[in-house]
């Protein structure tokens, strides 16, 4: 079975590629969203620039009227004015970064609860071709590098960007000739930062891909650790973790080898107008001691330059990994979600369910999974599809939750077809218990009442616990129905996580009922329990069973047999075991092995 599928939506997430104006956008619009915190923070930083910026003119006051010239009233409070100033830099600095901290706590708040909204509502084609590994990755490391970038991006922006503006200004009033030929060398910053660009965006994606590999690994081996014990897997995973780790150290190097590159080619490009500029002043033009604070101050301030050039050099580095960790934020926050075009309301069914020449097959496929299937579920009856691996049987319980949609011909539930339906009216009407239970990190009671919570039935709460047969256990539990189950339910075992399973689907009460090998992995001691807790839960329900051990279905109403794809043949088990076919055969074969069933369906 292919890891892609042809999906009901045409369209699937993933595809996103922003420049950099495209992502500012975006993101401007989480951040205006905030927007007295923004200005806030931008007011707070161009202060803390404006102030940074005035030491190169103190320091000519310190220098004339310090030294050079000395006044008795300078020299009481020229120290009291420094402190003042270095305060207030101080102060403002915190509220600056206080306030861009905060604004990006925010973003990374929205963004997630963004995706994970969207993410829930995608079709399952979407988690056919992302790993959960990898959402998770896109969830913590994406966002995180997203509102990082952009906040320090900001921070640069409008902090350095002001520094930078306000020395040069200083510059030029003191002597423009002087700063012109320290400006040649912006030329030369410029190109370091385009030939940066291609680099830090092709890493950035590098690296976030090889994240998503190594959570892939820890994943893997936290819930196989069992299998990895018995079989002494141990060196197999961490070579597999070795290599995944590996490639992410590989590309980080790759990024820090042009990073650390960055700054110093950049000193080296101011350095030279530095000291140019200093050969200049020291042998062409003249200085008495009444320039000593000017010169003084022009020196300070080119030297003070560097700090804010060297971070403006740097900012595109941010921008890149933002670029990138948020195209694959968006690439979430944009995918469509399942396509539901249905307009019809179902508030109730009598569950008579048709499949009219149905053909399904796997997006790059050629081979079809379903070969024009035509079956018919009426309503309270049971139905059985067995046959052997990859026949189709679970694709025909997808096509009935809508999970896809099939090529050719018609699937109808009381004569109206199923895509015309609201779809999550129709999944209303349907109850699901398949072979891998799943429980969700959270108490027993809610896990029953799972979906249904604004919906709480105290009474239909006890059936549903009595009916599976979840109090043969529950009151052995100390806290009870408010027992945690823990993650995937491991503090349960195999079969009362089964019995809640069933509690779930007799609280939902739904009318048509799938169960997808739903006794396979039962243990003997689950046996009795679980066998009269399907009774009950079937008793005039329209149910589609699929099994792999026959012996559960002999008393089904019907049993479709599939063989590649198609119906085979179809009839009570007493008439396919008359007819000496493909069921007689599975059969006979599974009686051969001694594979006895847990159980037979009864009729009450």
């Amino acid at each position: 079975m292919k890891a892609s599928f042809l999906p009901e939506n045409s369209t699937q997430g993933g595809g996103s590629d922003f420049n950099a104006i495209q992502v500012f956008k975006r993101l401007l619009e989480y951040l205006w969203r905030h927007k007295k915190l923004l200005a806030l923070a931008v007011m707070f930083m161009i202060l803390t620039a404006l102030t940074e910026a005035s030491f190169a003119a103190l320091i000519e006051q310190v220098v004339n009227d310090g030294f050079v010239n000395a006044k008795e009233w300078h020299l009481k409070w020229l120290g009291l004015v420094v402190l003042g100033v270095v305060v207030l830099r101080a102060v403002l600095g915190y509220l600056a970064n206080y306030s861009m901290a905060r604004l990006g706590r925010y973003v990374v708040h929205e963004i997630r609860g963004d995706i994970f909204a969207n993410l829930i509502t995608l079709p399952t084609t979407y988690f056919a071709k992302n790993s959960s590994s990898k959402n998770v990755s896109k969830l913590i490391y994406d966002v995180e590098a997203t509102a990082t970038a952009t906040t320090d991006t900001l921070t640069i922006m409008f902090k350095d960007t002001v520094v930078t503006a306000a020395l040069v200004f200083w510059l030029f009033y003191l002597d423009w000739r002087l700063t012109l030929i320290f400006l040649f060398s912006v030329p030369m910053i410029y190109g370091i930062t385009r030939y940066s660009n291609s680099r830090f965006r092709k890493t950035s994606k590098e690296i976030q891909d090889s994240m998503g590999g190594i959570a892939d690994t820890v994943k893997e081996a936290s819930i196989g650790h069992k299998v990895i014990k018995v079989y002494s897997g141990q060196k197999q995973e961490i070579e597999n973790f070795g290599r995944a780790n590996g490639f992410n150290l590989e590309q980080n190097l790759k990024r820090a080898r042009v990073s650390s590159a960055i700054v110093p080619i950049t000193l080296l490009a101011v350095g030279p107008a530095i000291a140019l500029i200093l050969y200049i002043y020291l042998n062409y033009l003249r200085i008495g001691p009444e320039a000593a604070g000017q010169f003084t101050s022009y020196l300070s301030a080119c030297i003070m330059l560097m700090s804010p050039l060297k971070r403006l050099t740097k900012v595109n580095e941010k921008i890149q990994i933002g670029i990138t960790a948020a195209n694959s934020v968006f690439s979430v926050i944009d995918a469509k979600p399942e396509r539901d075009e249905g307009l019809l309301p179902l508030h109730t069914t009598s569950g008579h369910m048709v499949f009219n020449n149905v053909s399904f097959r796997y997006e790059d496929d050629e081979q079809a999974i379903l070969k024009n299937i035509s079956f018919e579920i009426r309503p309270g009856k049971r139905v059985a599809l067995v046959g052997p691996s990859g026949s189709g049987k679970s694709t025909i319980t997808n096509l009935m939750l809508r999970f896809y949609q099939p090529q050719e011909g018609t699937i109808t539930l009381d004569g109206h077809d199923i895509t015309e339906l609201r779809l999550k009216d129709m999944r209303d009407q349907i109850a699901l218990v398949s072979q891998e239970t799943t429980l969700f990190d959270d108490t027993i009671r809610r896990n029953i009442m799972y979906g249904m919570l604004d919906d709480e039935n105290d009474e239909r709460l006890i059936g549903a616990i009595e009916g599976a047969h979840v109090d043969e256990f529950l009151n052995e539990l100390p806290e009870g129905l408010e027992t945690l189950v823990g993650e995937s339910g491991l503090r349960l075992s195999g079969g009362q996580r089964q019995r809640i399973a069933i509690a779930r689907a007799i609280y939902k009460n739904a009318p048509i009922l799938i169960l997808d090998e739903a006794t396979s992995a039962l243990d003997n001691k689950s046996e009795r329990f679980v066998q009269e807790a399907l009774e009950a839960l079937m008793k005039d329900r329209t149910s589609l069973v699929i099994a792999h051990r026959l012996t559960t279905i002999e008393s089904a109403d019907e049993i479709l047999v599939l063989d590649g794809g198609e119906i085979v043949e179809q009839g009570s088990h007493s008439k396919l075991m008359r007819r000496n076919g493909l069921y007689a055969e599975l059969h006979r074969a599974q009686s051969k092995k001694g594979r006895k069933g847990i159980f037979s369906f009864g009729r009450s």
